[in-house]
């Protein structure tokens, strides 16, 4: 089966190259592809009647079960993940305050949700500034001063 995936991911740059110019999708990629196979080849005339169907149905039942399999297969690392993180995230609030880990204050909850609600809704999903009026990457890290922008 990897062997398939190695042949089958070779040509991922030609179709994500020709999807790109399907700007209607999935939908409009696949009818161009079958007006091809009917127009360039002997696809839909040249096997007994009904052939072509039960090869493009088992095919897209093959890929549709693969794809299910991985998407659950991520999900279910991802819920992990989650949940080993939760359980990390406890263990270390509690040892680093033993005494109040059970007692959670209540005004730095009322904090961050009031600072949540300052925001614009402009503002959501971007990048804050770091001290330096910059930012900080995974890779990068910059600041700016106003000689800078000058």
């Amino acid at each position: 089966m990897s062997g398939d995936g190695d042949k089958t991911e070779h040509f991922d740059t030609l179709f994500l190259s020709i999807a790109q110019h399907h700007p209607q999708g999935a939908s409009q990629l696949l009818d161009t592809f079958v007006n091809f196979l009917g127009r360039k080849t002997d696809f839909f005339t040249g096997g007994k009647e009904g052939d072509w169907e039960k090869l493009v149905m088992s095919t897209f039942r093959k890929y549709e079960k693969l794809s299910r399999d991985q998407h659950e297969a991520e999900l279910k690392e991802k819920q992990l993940t989650d949940a080993e993180a939760d359980k990390l995230q406890a263990e270390l609030d509690a040892k680093k305050n033993p005494s109040t880990s059970k007692q959670q204050p209540a005004t730095p909850a009322l904090t961050a949700e009031t600072i949540e609600e300052d925001e614009d809704e402009s503002e959501k999903g971007k990048l804050k500034p770091n001290e330096g009026n910059g930012c900080d990457l995974d890779k990068y890290k910059w600041t700016q001063t106003l000689s800078d922008i000058e």
